[in-house]
């Protein structure tokens, strides 16, 4: 279609030339006699652009396809940041190379002035490409897409919730090429990790500080790609509200093991993944009779019972173990139960 339009405007083109040529020709008292010039410029005219546009279309249409599949790799933002530069450029340029034509014989002077704003313009793209993320923090904007024309695949990652972060599984589901694409951190997510990493609750600053350090590792190992965005919501005040909506804003998926708010967000119309159900999916279920060593972090509900957690985040509950708490001991696992949030373990000590 591309080529056919190019053809049919080279036709037309063409045309009027032939007939503008023949015209000329009569006036300057060119006769063959019966045959009309005007005519005659016409017709051949638009045989030449007819050939021309079919040649010229081609030429276009694989050069422009050049381009486009070179821009296929730069980001929106860089290519808006360049176009703007070269702009800029080109003014700035046309302003410093006017002078050329005005004092100049114009066969010097305007080759100048082209050479100018080609220059300038060159520059500006390339300074705007380089330099379009610190361009748009400054006007207050984000490099990442608002809206994105196409819905969120398998690679394009997730926004991760405190709690995902602070969980056990990211780490060895991560190195195991289970969670694909970036993680997404957001700033406020990182503030609050800090806050409960300074909280005189041991058992959660224990859990934040082993986040952080979870971060680092995947971050250090490249087992995934970790991204902290400061994309905020100033609209909203609860940390779960501000996620929901990032990742809506984002369109792209949740990571929790927050079960309340996958399906708050599900609802909203945000995917999720439950890295708590995808670990209890994926570990081996504890039978009865199976020993297990488990570090006892604080009271249970009952009287004298000791709660610890495994490495895949089940909770475990070993009854005539309070005075062990603190320490870690081997129990024989007695019965479990599936929960919304994985498995809770019951034990004896072994």
């Amino acid at each position: 279609m591309f080529v056919e339009i190019v053809r049919l405007l080279m036709v037309a083109f063409g045309t009027m030339a032939g007939f503008t040529i023949g015209r000329g020709l009569e006036s300057h008292g060119v006769d063959l006699g019966a045959t009309d010039m005007q005519s005659l410029g016409g017709v051949v005219g638009c045989l030449v652009g007819y050939v021309s546009g079919g040649i010229l279309g081609r030429l276009l249409e694989r050069g422009l396809g050049i381009v486009e599949r070179s821009t296929e790799r730069l980001p929106a933002t860089k290519l808006f940041s360049g176009a703007a530069g070269a702009v800029f450029g080109g003014l700035l340029g046309a302003m410093i190379g006017l002078p050329a034509p005005l004092f100049l014989e114009p066969a010097v002077g305007l080759p100048l002035l082209a050479l100018c704003v080609w220059v300038s313009s060159w520059l500006g793209m390339n300074i705007g490409m380089h330099k379009a993320e610190e361009l748009f923090a400054m006007a207050g904007l984000s490099t990442r897409p608002l809206i994105r024309s196409t819905p969120y695949a398998t690679g394009d990652g997730y926004v991760v919730d405190t709690s995902a972060v602070m969980d056990g599984q990211l780490l060895p589901l991560a190195r195991a090429g289970l969670i694909e694409g970036d993680l997404l951190v957001p700033l406020f997510v990182l503030d609050e990790l800090q806050s409960l990493a300074d909280a005189a609750d041991g058992a959660r600053s224990r859990r934040a500080k082993r986040g952080l350090e979870i971060l680092d590792l995947l971050r250090t190992e490249g087992s995934a790609r970790v991204s902290v965005i400061d994309d905020e919501m100033p609209g909203f005040t609860e940390i779960d509200a501000k996620l929901i909506a990032l990742a809506k804003r984002l369109q792209t998926r949740l990571l929790t093991t927050d079960g309340n708010m996958a399906r708050v967000a599900e609802v909203q119309g945000v995917a999720t993944c439950n890295l708590r159900q995808l670990a209890y999916e994926l570990w081996p279920a504890r039978m009865p009779g199976d020993v297990v060593h488990v570090d006892l972090v604080r009271k249970g509900n009952e009287e004298g019972q000791g709660v610890g957690y495994l490495e895949d985040g089940s909770m475990v509950v070993v009854s005539e173990a309070a005075e062990l708490i603190g320490g870690g001991v081997d129990v024989t696992v007695t019965s479990t139960i599936p929960t919304a949030v994985g498995r809770m373990v019951f034990a004896k000590l072994a």
